[in-house]
Order: structure tokens, then sequence, then C-alpha cells
């Protein structure tokens, strides 16, 4: 079982590793994260979620990708990819998934230009993503835990509950 302090160390890492492949291909970076609450994020619907979501993006920049690590930390399962297009029409594309995908709302899609300065939604008039329960500012829910965990929960089980059953039946 992770810590708060592995996140954060966690996150470190990747950060520190991003700025390598950055260093090394020369080309935006694209990065992966289920969005789930507390400290254990490694488990079977983040992974799930992962999983999709890597497959729809790697379809949709398969002759781009130049490198590809799926792997897992203590921020939960991670997909980062070295993709060579415009930073701006990755976000382009990867905004669309986080906000008309029925997972999309279960992810965080991060992009960083070839110099690794993160592309945002406000670089394309948008405001900051909606939370899931209620129609206030995520960020603004996290940060007063204004949502209990379980209710968090809930919701991504749920939306990965009706994707199982929209394309699998299940």
């Amino acid at each position: 079982m992770y810590t708060a302090e592995d996140i954060l160390i966690g996150r470190e890492r990747r950060i520190e590793f991003q700025e390598r492949l950055v260093e090394r291909y020369k080309m935006p970076i694209l990065v992966i994260r289920v969005n789930y609450p507390g400290i254990n994020k490694d488990n079977h619907f983040s992974k799930e979620i992962t999983v999709i979501i890597e497959r729809i993006i790697s379809e949709m920049f398969s002759y781009s990708i130049q490198y590809k690590i799926m792997t897992t930390t203590a921020e939960g399962p991670l997909v980062i990819m070295s993709i060579n297009k415009r930073a701006r029409d990755i976000k382009a594309l990867t905004l669309d998934i986080e906000d008309k995908h029925l997972l999309g709302r279960c992810v965080d899609i991060d992009v960083y230009d070839e110099k690794g300065i993160g592309i945002s939604r406000k670089d394309f008039g948008l405001g900051m993503r909606k939370c899931y329960i209620c129609d206030d500012v995520a960020h603004n829910c996290v940060r007063s835990k204004k949502h209990s965990k379980k209710e968090v929960e809930g919701f991504i089980k749920s939306k990965f509950a009706e994707y199982m059953e929209k394309f699998y039946g299940k």
C-alpha cells in the first residue's frame, strides 16, 4: 500500500522522466492517468480505464508514436508517450476524449510541448474541468474535499460499468 508521500515522490520521478524524454526525442509528451481518489490508485478500475484510453490514443497516433511506456507507480497506472505531432494538435484530440468519451471524465490526458511546457484547456479558450459529482470546478472540489472518496469512486465505477455494458454487454 502506498502513502501520500509515495504519490508525491512518484509524481516527481514521472516529471523527471518526462523531462528526459523531451530532451531525448525533442517532441511532445502525452501522459494518461486516471483521476482515482485516495492513495489506492492501482486497482482494477484504474488499470482497465487506462488500457482502454491508451488503445484509443495509440490508434489515433499510431504512426506518430516514437516512444511509449505503460507502468504503474504510486500515482497508479500511467502511460507516457513521445508523439511526433504538434502539441496543440495532440491536445485538441485528447480534449475531445476527455470531454466526449464515456470514460473521458475519469482520466487526465496531459500534453507537453517539445520544450516540456504543458498545454492546457485554457490555451483553447476552455474553462477548467467540472467536477464528477456537481457542476463546480473539479479543482475546487478536490481541494476542499467537498465529496467523499466513496462518491467519487462510485462515479468512476458506474462510468466503467456503463462503458462495459455499452461495448461488451457486461
